[in-house]
């Protein structure tokens, strides 16, 4: 019974949960790319690649396609894929236990041949050859395998992958897809959950999308380094080769690391004459080269060094050498490159220096750029103040440099690293710095900005449609553009034109607060502070008595502390009936309409943001 069969009954059961993966976290393919292009992304340094060939019949998804891995599930940030299926079913989430695409392919690979157990027969074969020119004895890969075939078939059905190699040296082909150190080729056999399982990742059933999110397969090796050795300046013939066993279900795939395929190849490295550069500086600090051998460490070997880029030999920079030769047993090697001072004004130019493969018509193994400027860098940011305040120059001057500042008007000193500035008004500053060691000089000129300080006012009012105790404040500061008020009873505001109702003075004829109004220069934390007293002469009172009998006390609901003609009344009687209605409340009613009682008022400004209300008694 075919495992489509036996397993398909089980897998329609399973509820597949989906969710969103994060968009800035995920393994994806590009099914589209060429192949000339895809394994261009594969070469490191010291070798080069010709002669590509492949042969992955499909008449569907492509099998073979370039990755990128920003998630660190693979161990490795891009490459290329062969799968046995489609490239793009690598993607996760692992989803499914049975991802499979059948590519009617039956070729049978005579290489693999060899590395399969019995005589069993190939399905959806996936082959990749080129030619590689090495410069070193070792060639070196990186891959990670992974397949659906975990964990159920591991005793079964072993999908194959090999790394074949062949040419001077090497007798015959040999395949390099084995464990690190051993003959072991690698397949779902050998590296598992219980055998080799310290090169193993368990990926899930296909059943746990959540817990697998990037990779399609059930497991996968961890990142596994192959290494051949090779003659140094040699052709190499590379076969990568990966099919199905038995049929044509459950995919595997093999990732193979970008810039991976590499020889250990010399490599430059710049330094600058002096520590604090990060770059030559004309007439006073030039660059080291450094030339580091990685392998052929027992050979006499010369490299060629080219000099190209905008900077111009002997006029910019002085001599320096055509090549480097390394004895047995030498790593190293190491010049120097002065830099000269000349009548043009370039700001940047560049030297770039190109490692010369003594393999004939191998690429530079490697390139560095070494960049040569007027002077460094010294830029002291401009300064702003309040008058009558001092600011810090060049805040964060960097060791070993001297100064010189000019002119010296209103500075602490004019030969610190940071100077206080107090100018009357807004002024520029020349600076020279100086690097004791090296000598080397860069100027700057800076301005510091004089503001004017801020000064406090106010003035304050009251208004006929609120009451006595809501007083209105109109900020007439100049030069601020923070301001915060203190109103005397406890309260605050940070509004520019605040408002404040003072909850007091019922039972008062006056009432006085001091009003305090700081304005303050956020930006330069300059400040002004002003105060006045607030004299509220006629507090807000509201009777709850009316005695109209005619002798002018308590005749009438006459509210103090609001404005006449503005208010609306409306009086209640216990029943909710209303009596009185007054929409411009002229302060002067007597209850003469009504007989004598207890009554319920609402008394509300035009603007509806002051409302009282209350029990006031009628007699007669």
């Amino acid at each position: 019974m075919s495992r489509r069969r036996v397993f398909g009954r089980l897998l329609s059961l399973i509820l597949l949960l989906q969710a969103p993966l994060i968009s800035l976290a995920q393994l994806k393919v590009d099914s589209q790319i060429s192949i000339q292009e895809a394994i261009s992304k594969l070469v490191g340094s010291g070798v080069r690649v010709s002669n590509i060939r492949v042969n992955c019949p499909s008449s569907k998804g492509r099998p073979y396609g370039y990755f990128t891995d920003n998630t660190g599930t693979l161990g490795m940030s891009d490459g290329l894929v062969i799968t046995t299926g489609s490239a793009k079913n690598s993607v996760g989430p692992n989803n499914s236990g049975s991802i499979s695409q059948s590519n009617s392919n039956e070729n049978q690979d005579p290489d693999l041949a060899t590395i399969i157990r019995g005589n069993e027969k190939q399905f959806d074969a996936c082959i990749i050859e080129f030619d590689v020119e090495v410069f070193a004895d070792t060639l070196t890969f990186d891959f990670v395998f992974g397949s659906d075939e975990y964990l159920e078939f591991i005793k079964d059905y072993h999908d194959v992958f090999g790394f074949f190699i062949s040419g001077p040296g090497i007798s015959g082909k040999i395949n390099l897809a084995t464990l690190p150190g051993t003959q072991t080729s690698i397949s779902v056999a050998n590296v598992n959950n219980s055998r080799n399982s310290n090169y193993y990742v368990d990926n899930g059933t296909g059943s746990t999308p959540f817990e697998n999110l990037f990779v399609q397969y059930d497991g996968f090796t961890k990142r596994i380094e192959s290494k051949v050795a090779v003659i140094p300046c040699s052709k190499y013939s590379l076969k990568l080769a990966i099919c199905d066993l038995k049929d044509d279900q459950y995919d595997a795939g093999i990732f193979i690391a970008g810039k991976s395929l590499k020889t250990k190849a010399p490599k430059l490295e710049v330094r600058y004459q002096f520590k604090p550069f990060t770059s030559a500086i004309e007439g006073c600090n030039g660059a080291y080269v450094k030339i580091i051998r990685q392998s052929r460490f027992q050979d006499a070997i010369t490299f060629e060094l080219q000099y190209r880029g905008s900077a111009t030999r002997e006029a910019d920079y002085g001599e320096v050498p055509d090549e480097i030769s390394f004895l047995p047993g030498d790593t190293t090697k190491e010049f120097f490159i002065p830099a000269y001072t000349d009548a043009a004004f370039e700001l940047e130019e560049g030297i770039l220096i190109d490692l010369i493969n003594p393999c004939v018509g191998l690429p530079p193994v490697d390139t560095k750029t070494v960049l040569i400027r007027e002077s460094f860098s010294f830029n002291a940011p401009d300064a702003r103040v309040c008058l009558g305040d001092s600011v810090m120059l060049n805040p964060s001057p960097s060791t070993g440099f001297e100064y010189e500042w000019s002119p010296p008007d209103y500075l602490s000193c004019s030969a610190c690293g940071q100077p206080m500035a107090s100018p009357p008004e807004t002024k520029r500053y020349q600076a020279l710095a100086r690097h004791l060691e090296s000598g080397c000089e860069a100027k700057d000129s800076m301005t510091v900005k004089v503001d004017p300080r801020p000064t406090a006012a106010f003035t304050f009012e009251e208004k006929p449609d609120y009451t006595s105790l809501d007083v209105f404040f109109t900020n007439i500061s100049s030069n601020a553009d923070a301001y915060f008020w203190t109103f005397g009873d406890g309260g605050s505001s940070v509004d520019k034109d605040p408002e404040h109702y003072y909850k007091a003075g019922f039972d008062q004829d006056s009432i006085s607060y001091i009003i305090v109004l700081t304005a303050k220069n956020s930006g330069l934390g300059c400040e002004d502070s002003v105060s006045a007293v607030v004299r509220i002469g006629n507090p807000l009172f509201i009777p709850n008595l009316i005695t109209a009998n005619g002798d002018q006390i308590n005749d009438a609901f006459f509210v103090r502390g609001i404005q006449p003609g503005y208010w609306k009344l409306e009086v209640f009687d216990r029943w909710g009936k209303q009596v009185v209605k007054e929409d411009k409340y002229d302060l002067d009613w007597q209850g003469s309409e009504i007989t004598a009682g207890v009554y319920f008022y609402i008394l509300t400004n035009p603007n509806g943001d002051r409302k009282y209300s209350g029990w006031v008694t009628l007699a007669r």
